[in-house]
C-alpha cells in the first residue's frame, strides 16, 4: 500500500485554510493573508476571492463636533474612510446627512484661502442684515409646550434665516461611491460640513450600503 504524501503548507497559509474566516474581519484577515506575497500586498480583493461569500452590509454611524462662530467648516473624510473600514465595506455607497437646518454638506477642496472666498461669496448670496419674515420673532409663535412660554423660546431663538435659506441651496446631504474599500473622491476633494450658523454642536450621520 503506498503512503500518502502530505505536502507542507505554504507559510502564511495554514491559519487561513484550519480556521474559516469571519466576513465581518474579511479586509483585516485579508491582508495578513497576502502579505506574504509583497505584489499583491495593497491589492483590494473582494472576499469572496479568499474563500467567503461576499456579505451584505447596512450600517448608521454619527460624528459630533463643535463649529466656530458665524460660517465654518469642518472636514470630515477622515471620519467616513474610517466608517468604511471599521465595518469592512468594500463596495457600495456612503450617505452623508447633516442633522440640522442650517448646515450642509459639499464635497470640495479644503483649503484656507478658499474657505474665506466661500464665506465671502454666501454673505454676498444671502446677506444677515437684510429683512427676512422668520427673523421677526415678536409675529411668531413659539413651539407648543416650550418651557417657560413665548418669552424664554425667543429669548433663545436666533434670527438666522439665512443661515435656513444658504442650508437649502448648498444641500443637506452627498452620496459618494466606495470601491476597493475606499471613498471614489477625487485627490482634491474633501467632505465638508459647512456650518452657516455656528458656533454649535453638531452631529452627521453616515449611512453605509453595499457588501464586503
Amino acid at each position: 500500500m503506498l503512503a500518502k504524501t502530505v505536502l507542507p503548507q505554504p507559510v502564511g497559509q495554514a491559519s487561513y485554510r484550519q480556521r474559516p474566516l469571519n466576513p465581518t474581519k474579511c479586509l483585516s484577515q485579508r491582508r495578513r493573508v497576502t502579505s506574504k506575497v509583497s505584489e499583491f500586498e495593497s491589492m483590494p480583493i473582494p472576499c469572496s476571492e479568499v474563500g467567503l461569500p461576499s456579505q451584505p452590509i447596512y450600517s448608521y454611524a454619527q460624528v459630533a463636533f463643535e463649529t466656530k462662530p458665524g460660517i465654518d467648516f469642518h472636514n470630515i473624510t477622515q471620519d467616513v474612510q474610517a466608517e468604511i473600514e471599521k465595518t469592512g465595506l468594500q463596495e457600495g455607497v456612503v450617505t452623508v446627512i447633516s442633522r440640522h437646518t442650517t448646515t450642509a454638506i459639499a464635497i470640495n477642496e479644503d483649503e484656507l484661502r478658499l474657505r474665506d472666498d466661500i464665506r465671502q461669496f454666501l454673505r454676498r448670496l444671502a446677506p444677515p442684515g437684510e429683512p427676512y419674515l422668520h427673523n421677526d420673532l415678536h409675529l411668531r409663535e413659539a413651539p407648543k409646550d416650550w418651557p417657560g412660554g413665548w418669552e424664554a423660546w425667543a429669548k433663545q431663538e436666533p434670527e438666522n434665516a439665512h443661515s435656513h435659506l444658504l442650508s437649502m441651496m448648498l444641500g443637506n446631504s452627498e452620496s459618494i461611491p466606495v470601491t476597493g474599500g475606499k471613498l471614489a473622491i477625487g485627490v482634491w476633494q474633501s467632505i465638508l460640513v459647512v456650518e452657516l450658523d455656528g458656533p454649535r454642536k453638531r452631529t452627521v450621520g453616515f449611512q453605509l450600503m453595499g457588501r464586503t
